[in-house]
């Protein structure tokens, strides 16, 4: 997510308002409005200009950028495992549309899942309106 957390321990709220003294506004604000790519950034919540801050060496658009997929790559290995293998699988939005090298990062590992990336194709496929960055050349 751009600006929000993504799976947390329900324990971080407690914790947040107890040994930090936040109130449940000030704790919201920041797991809504200051987490995501721009929390592990520190840059943007867009990930084009994320991957230009990693593309020149930000250690912190780096993190985001490989956490994200990570993430991306967490999920379609539980859905593949949930729903006994796939067909297909077909990235959509800004992102998924628009970056080849999220694509790529995000696939990583999965050929254990039958998972393979045509790189051609990858490169290719670039959504609407959407621009590339440094990386994806």
């Amino acid at each position: 997510m751009g600006t929000r957390c993504g799976d947390l321990d329900p324990g971080v709220i407690g914790y947040l308002e107890r040994e930090e003294k936040l109130s449940a506004s000030q704790i919201d604000e920041i797991l809504n409005k200051k987490s995501g790519l721009i929390g592990l950034s520190g840059i943007s919540s867009d990930m084009r200009e994320i991957l230009e801050a990693a593309d020149s060496g930000d250690r912190r658009a780096l993190l985001a950028l490989k956490t994200y997929c990570y993430r991306v790559r967490k999920y379609v290995g539980a859905y593949v495992a949930s729903l006994g293998g796939m067909h297909a699988l077909v990235f959509t939005g800004g992102i998924g549309e628009g970056s080849a090298v999220v694509r790529a990062l995000a696939l990583q590992g999965l050929e254990c899942m039958g998972i393979t990336l045509d790189e051609a194709r990858n490169r290719a496929a670039c959504g609407p309106g959407r621009g590339v960055s440094h990386l994806d050349r």
